[in-house]
């Protein structure tokens, strides 16, 4: 097995966990961002909407999505591992350093992320639109839609690049992970010359 796909397998392992664990917080968090209306089902703050949503959905609201955010962790952490060491294992071979410079690892941070970007942004509109959809307790004919019926609605309802729905400011924000993967494996490197004094 390639060093890549081990540190993509790793990568999608990791999301998985982290995803699971805090699913719960990520749903609040997007249905107060995504309220309009202020009226009596509103929510007044994280510890009213987490009531709200346990006495309205019961626990199953809490984690409403979590399959479709469970694969996009799985999805966005591969990708992202993924390219980010098939680009580095290229500079490697071209430059026979086994250190990228600062250039290289942030060219490295920018191809992972954008190639994250495009490939996940599909999973992340399916998972916000599952996210934010509630259902009712008290209406038991109301099913919520899988993560295939929620991706076909989407493409039937609003076209297929709906899917693509912020993928600007996304490729914007590739900046952060260049940043910090940058600065991880410059700190790395640094730390790996300081041991073998």
């Amino acid at each position: 097995m390639s060093d890549n796909v081990a540190h993509a397998l790793a990568g999608a392992g990791g999301g998985i966990i982290s995803m699971a664990v805090t699913y719960p917080l990520i749903t609040v968090n997007t249905r107060l961002q995504v309220q309009r209306k202020k009226d009596s089902t509103s929510y007044a703050g994280n510890m009213d909407a987490l009531r709200k949503i346990l006495s309205t959905e019961g626990i199953a609201g809490l984690f409403s999505g979590l399959e479709s955010a469970l694969f996009g962790a799985a999805v966005t952490n591969g990708v992202y591992y993924y390219f980010f060491e098939a680009v580095k294992a290229a500079f490697e071979r071209a430059s026979k350093r086994k250190n990228m410079s600062t250039v290289e690892s942030m060219v490295s941070g920018a191809v992972a992320g954008a190639m994250t970007c495009i490939i996940t942004n599909p999973i992340w509109v399916v998972n916000t639109r599952l996210t934010v959809k509630q259902k009712n307790l008290d209406n038991e004919q109301e099913e919520t839609p899988t993560t295939v019926q929620a991706f076909a609605e989407i493409i039937k309802e609003d076209g297929v690049l709906a899917l693509w729905q912020g993928i600007i400011p996304a490729l914007i924000l590739v900046i952060n992970p260049i940043i910090q993967y940058t600065a991880f494996e410059q700190l790395k490197n640094k730390v790996e010359r300081f041991r073998k004094l």
